[in-house]
């Protein structure tokens, strides 16, 4: 006689749920604290700054590796969508540079790894255009070179930064740092900063702010 197999979602002990439970409160709660961290100035000045472009018709360029490029991409697809009414013909220039696999593997063959931003840059990029870095270290080599670039060429820079900010807090106009010494949870504030400017930027656009514009 055969046995019947094994369940494919055998039950918890008790033991294991309280071990879950106890890790997932001390993730939610380093999480917590390192949102407390946000400088609110500072989000409200890149919103400001993304405004400024927007009627200008400037380009705002963002980018970031892995998780961040996910980041990048969801603020760049959220201003090109959600903050602007479709009825509205005016639209924001808006790009993420971590998108295309062709053009970031046909760079970082020909030149390196490291250039991957900054050739974007300097492609798509013009004097007062808006470059948002995001990089939970901020030490990787080519968000500082893609930085770099955009400083030499006349824009306006933002980093996006975990644990000490690394150098790039130190090499952008406007440092977004969320101070937590773990990967994800720093993520985790970039992705509510995110958030927060595409609330200031929507309600801005939409003359929810009492027809207030800076």
């Amino acid at each position: 006689m055969s046995s019947s197999p094994p369940s494919p979602n055998p039950p918890a002990s008790s033991e294991v749920r309280r071990a879950l439970d106890s890790r997932l409160t001390r993730y939610l709660e380093t999480t917590i604290e390192a949102l407390g961290t946000i400088d609110r100035g500072g989000v409200a000045r890149v919103i400001e700054c993304i405004d400024v472009a927007y009627q200008a018709d400037q380009r705002v360029l963002v980018f970031g590796n892995g998780g961040s490029a996910t980041t990048a991409a969801h603020l760049a697809e959220d201003l090109a969508t959600y903050a602007i009414p479709f009825s509205e013909p005016k639209r924001l220039q808006v790009l993420s540079l971590s998108d295309s696999p062709s053009v970031i593997t046909a760079i970082g063959n020909d030149l390196s790894f490291d250039e991957v931003f900054a050739e974007q840059v300097q492609q798509w990029a013009r004097p007062g255009d808006v470059v948002i870095a995001m990089s939970g270290s901020g030490n990787s080599p080519n968000i500082l070179s893609g930085i770099d670039r955009a400083k030499k060429i006349g824009c306006t820079t933002v980093g996006l930064s975990g644990f000490d900010g690394g150098k790039l807090r130190a090499r952008v106009d406007i440092a977004l740092h969320v101070d937590v010494a773990a990967m994800q949870n720093a993520q985790d504030g970039h992705m509510v900063i995110v958030h927060l400017i595409i609330e200031g930027f929507r309600a801005l656009v939409r003359g929810e702010l009492g027809g207030l514009r800076p």
